[in-house]
């Protein structure tokens, strides 16, 4: 017999609806017990973990230097002749990196 059955001659009606378990001594729950991580398995995971982070880092900085080249592109776009679009170039180019608004 199945630990879920339901018996209609004891419990409540909330019990019954919700499916609760009858509340017995015996229903205690086991305590879970996490395996020694073996010495091996934690340096290949730090290895794993330097590995992730320069990636990462290299990552962040290349989608942040896109963005950035997305931004001057729209902004000499906008130019309207050539003289305007060689104005734009020296701003972007006086401007450097430091300054992101265009």
């Amino acid at each position: 017999m199945s630990a879920w059955t339901l018996k209609f001659d004891s419990g409540s009606l909330f019990d019954f609806l919700h499916l609760r378990r009858p509340a017995t001594a015996s229903a205690a729950r086991p305590v879970s017990v996490r395996p020694a991580v073996s010495r091996e398995v934690s340096q290949r995971r730090a290895e794993a973990m330097r590995g992730f982070f320069p990636k990462l880092a290299s990552w962040y900085e290349q989608r942040m230097y896109l963005a950035e080249m997305r931004d001057v592109d729209r902004y000499l776009s906008r130019s309207s002749d050539l003289v305007d679009l060689e104005r734009r170039i020296r701003d972007v180019e006086r401007r450097g990196s430091a300054s992101r608004c265009f």
